[in-house]
């Protein structure tokens, strides 16, 4: 009689796992989340219950940023099954879709309160996926408006290592561009800004930009301060 009861178990919670996956397929969040828990009020170290439900909560708050409504309540949702998940699941397979919660869970709690340090959050997320390239930014930036000299100069380095890496980064390039024109160095805000330009073309920000420095520059070279 007790295999035939683990055989049951056993066809119980991969059946409920496959409803799960079923429902977030379709976008089906609720009932995703209801039936990936019902698997981990049984057996909480279930990975991929626990991998359904993490995911469930991330597509949730997903829609939520599209929606454009408060979202830190989602993403720390998320990012709490993703932390206990990386218990459970220590591959690197979600490691990509954690770091990026994490970002999200950063610049949420932002929005809702400007102060906040969300640093050490950037710090896991780029532990976790060095490509992250958006918690490399938010960092840079957060670093550059600190109105520290010591951090202004760490932003400066962390925007060049991102546009090393990966050229094509638009906003890396009016970051660090705005640190530029913000000291004054007028030319080195214009290389930067027309550099991104060249890989971004159609970025207003960067065409806006890059025609304010050059304007800047020929009046600073007509009056003679050039």
């Amino acid at each position: 009689m007790a295999p035939l009861i683990a055989f049951l178990l056993v066809s119980c919670v991969e059946n409920d796992v496959r409803r799960g996956n079923d429902a977030l397929r379709i976008g089906d969040y609720d009932r995703a989340i209801r039936n990936f828990s019902k698997v981990l009020d049984a057996e909480p170290a279930n990975r991929d219950a626990r991998y359904g439900l993490a995911l469930s909560y991330y597509a949730e708050a997903e829609e939520a940023e599209h929606l454009r409504i408060p979202t830190f309540e989602h993403w720390e949702r998320a990012s709490r099954e993703f932390r206990i998940l990386s218990n459970i699941d220590s591959s690197g397979r979600i490691d990509a879709n954690y770091s990026t919660c994490l970002f999200y869970l950063a610049r949420a709690t932002m929005a809702q309160n400007a102060e906040a340090n969300v640093i050490p959050l950037l710090d896991k997320s780029i532990q976790l996926d060095s490509a992250n390239y958006f918690s490399y930014n938010l960092k840079a930036l957060i670093l550059s408006n600190s109105g520290n000299a010591e951090n202004v100069e760490l932003a400066k380095n962390i925007f060049i290592l991102v546009l090393t890496r990966k050229p094509q980064f638009a906003s890396a390039y009016i970051n660090l561009g705005n640190i530029y024109w913000n000291e004054g160095d007028v030319e080195s805000a214009w290389d930067t800004w027309s550099a991104g330009l060249q890989h971004s073309p159609q970025n207003q920000s960067l065409r806006y930009w890059t025609s304010v420095a050059e304007d800047s520059l020929k009046s600073m070279v007509l009056s003679g301060r050039l």
